[in-house]
Formats: C-alpha cells, structure tokens, sequence
C-alpha cells in the first residue's frame, strides 16, 4: 500500500504553484492507493482561496481516493470567538468548497483513513491561556476521540490504519510548540485508537517519527507545506507512506529542482 501525503497549501499569498505542480507530479507518476490532504488549504478563508484550492483538489482527486480535513487558517474563528456566536459558520465556507465533512472516513481495498477536526479555532477545546495560541492551537474531544475509535474498530482486518488531524501531535523541532492543547493527553488518547500512522500539518516541518506511549505504538508523517511558510529555511516536503506485509514506513520527500525527491528523513514500525 502506498499513500502520499501532503499538507498546509495555503491558496492565497503564501501560494507557491511550482510546488503544488510538482506534488501533482508525484501524485500521478507512480501509483498510490490514497492521498492525505492534512488542512490549511487557504490562508484566510476566502472564497477566492478556496476557489482555487478546489480547483487543486479535484485534480489530486482524478489520481486517487482522498482524506481532507480542515485548517486553522479554514476556520472562521470570528464567527465564535471564545465559543461566543454561531460556531455552525467556522467551516461554513470549506464545507462548501473542499469537503462537506469535516470529519470523514475514507476506506479503500487495504486501507481505512479517519479524519478528525483538530481546527476549533477559538472553541473551548482548542482555548488556552496564552494569547499567543489564539486562533492557532487545536484541540480534540473526548467525544471526537470515542467516534474515532468506533470508526477504526470497524476497518477491515489487516487494513493499513490512518488518522489525519490538521494540528501536530508532537512538539515542534524549529518552532518548540505542540499543536494540540492538553497534548500528553492527546498522544494518549491517540496511542490507543490502535493506528499505524497519524498524518498532520500546521508546524510547516516535514517529520518522521515513531511515538510510544503506554497505550500503544504508531508513526508520526507531519508533511511540511506546500507553500513558501516553510520554517528554518528549509525547503518543502511532502511524505510517502508505504506499507508492506511487515512494516509501514513514512519517508519525506524535499523540493529540490523543480521536484520532490525521496529524503533521508523517515521513520518504520513493524506491521501489526
């Protein structure tokens, strides 16, 4: 099974349209049974952005089943600021134009692809006390967490089990920040669900990693974006998840030529 990741496009000014051409590219060169879109497909959640952002994921569309779930920068947290006003219209505009679901699952021959909306922007779940998480951080609940393992528990044995959330799972190398609010917690509750990899976005730092904790075992693919947001100077990357009998393995791949190009950065678990 092979499955390419990509995350945080950012339709608007950061767009960069040579690396969106070349993730395509990626897409519709070699075969993969499925593609993780992990949020933030415009930067200010305009009708424009995601007009255009649209337009980009029917084509990853034709090439193969997709997950999508929404960004921070999706979510019209002003309509709900502090859970004050009619929170209905955070996702108002990317259910219209990217997914009417903000939390889908995708099952395909093989593998079983659960999304969860981790963008609550100013939500009492995603709320803390420092302004500078704000409109930025994310946050799940416990009520999102128990359909989550309702759905996995209903895949296929033997399929390849996916969890796509928009927030990082684990603290950021360059920016020294967890996406999710109460994240120990979070990585807890997410060991549990039983999933081989968790895809994620928002940091814009491409990472493979293996996370263990009490409940259990899985393997972080945290693509870094697609536009020009990309921290410490480095350059874009998308991730590639292949599966075979024994393992699942998550490699990142840089931008580098004009094209994205397997990396030396990635992370195996044994299949189970």
């Amino acid at each position: 099974m092979r499955v390419l990741h990509v995350s945080d496009i950012h339709c608007g000014r950061p767009f960069v349209r040579e690396h969106v051409a070349a993730a395509l590219a990626v897409a519709g060169a070699s075969r993969f049974d499925a593609i993780v879109i992990s949020g933030d497909f415009s930067q200010r959640a305009r009708v424009h952005e995601f007009e255009q952002a649209r337009g980009i994921l029917e084509r990853f569309r034709a090439l193969a089943p997709t997950i999508e779930v929404p960004g921070n920068h999706d979510t019209a947290w002003w309509h709900a600021p502090f859970g004050w006003g009619d929170a209905s219209r955070l996702h108002a505009r990317y259910q219209q134009y990217i997914n009417p679901m903000l939390e889908p699952v995708v099952r395909v021959p093989g593998v079983t692809m659960v999304g969860l909306n981790s963008a609550a922007g100013m939500l009492p779940q995603a709320v803390t006390w420092y302004p500078r998480d704000w409109r930025v951080k994310g946050g799940l609940t416990g009520a999102q967490l128990d359909w989550a393992t309702r759905a996995l528990a209903a895949s296929p044995a033997g399929d390849l089990r996916l969890l796509v959330v928009h927030h990082n799972v684990v603290r950021g190398r360059l920016s020294n920040r967890w996406g999710l609010k109460r994240p120990h917690a979070a990585l807890d509750a997410i060991a549990s669900l039983g999933v081989h990899v968790v895809c994620t976005g928002h940091d814009h730092e491409e990472r493979t990693e293996v996370v263990e904790r009490t409940g259990g075992r899985f393997v972080v693919s945290a693509a870094n974006t697609l536009s020009s947001r990309m921290r410490g100077h480095r350059p874009s990357a998308l991730n590639v998840i292949e599966s075979s009998a024994t393992a699942v393995t998550v490699r990142a791949w840089s931008y580098d030529g004009g094209a994205f190009v397997p990396g030396a950065t990635q992370a195996t678990i044994p299949r189970t």
